[in-house]
């Protein structure tokens, strides 16, 4: 049986489709991982792949069909594309719903060693299109789950609210397809209320910590001093873009 390389996810390079599964190499974070795609699997969340086992320091997944917005060429700064149907309200909406079950399905998983503090659930880590699959136009699941970890649910809203709204500049979101810049205000206001959120008064300060968080991490990315510039200039260009678009924001949010 040939193997297809696929091209969905980007923090395990070198994942292949073989018949009805993927393999991949395991990663540092397999124990948990497995553990959270078993306990999600345990409480009837269709919206991930099963782990199946591992072979020789490769795990083995079931592969879940459908189409991925995955860029090989894609760098920080630069807009995903998407077709039109991923872009659509429609699939805003239902992968805020699809986030939703998530974290409902996340309730009482306690990781290995534990370490979850109040408020916490773990979630994916990674979410956005290319770490979705789409089918007919439709989110249906989350792949690549190397990057799960704790969070508190508006926390993983606000970062996937980032990814999918998506909160960029003009310029990437033409990039990504749009043939008209759209009202940012409006899809986020799509967005959180389709995930179910009441009080959205701590959205766009969540917004400001998500960022925050992701730059803390670079001191573990293992990268130079040129990198480790690089990448904290690009969360600092964000966040000054988020500055700018604030107060629009938080109108629609009112």
């Amino acid at each position: 049986m040939t193997d297809e390389v696929l091209a969905g996810g980007r923090n395990n390079p070198g994942v292949v489709r073989r018949g009805d599964t993927v393999r991949r190499q395991v990663g540092e974070a397999a124990p948990l991982v497995h553990a959270y795609l078993r306990h999600l699997e345990a409480v009837g969340f269709d919206g991930a792949p099963r782990v199946l086992g591992v072979e020789g320091g490769v795990e083995v997944l079931s592969y879940v069909p459908g189409e991925v917005a995955a860029d090989p060429g894609w760098v920080p700064g630069k807009g995903n594309p998407l077709t039109v149907e991923m872009r659509s309200e429609g699939a805003l909406m239902e992968v805020a719903g699809l986030l939703r079950r998530l974290h409902a399905a996340s309730a009482g998983f306690v990781p290995p060693g534990g370490g979850l503090k109040d408020g916490e659930i773990v979630s994916h880590g990674d979410l956005g299109p290319w770490n979705t699959v789409y089918r007919d136009g439709r989110p249906v699941a989350f792949i690549d789950w190397d990057a799960c970890r704790p969070t508190t649910p508006l926390l993983d809203v606000a970062a996937a609210a980032w990814a999918f709204v998506p909160l960029e500049s003009d310029r990437q979101l033409l990039e990504a397809g749009f043939e008209v810049v759209p009202d940012l205000g409006a899809r986020l206001r799509v967005f959180v209320d389709a995930y179910g959120i009441g009080d959205r008064s701590g959205v766009v300060p969540a917004l400001v910590r998500v960022k925050l968080r992701e730059a803390g991490r670079v001191e573990g990315w293992g990268l130079g001093a040129r990198d480790s510039a690089v990448s904290m200039e690009f969360f600092a260009t964000e966040l000054r873009w988020l500055e700018t678009q604030t107060e629009q924001l938080e109108r629609a949010l009112r």
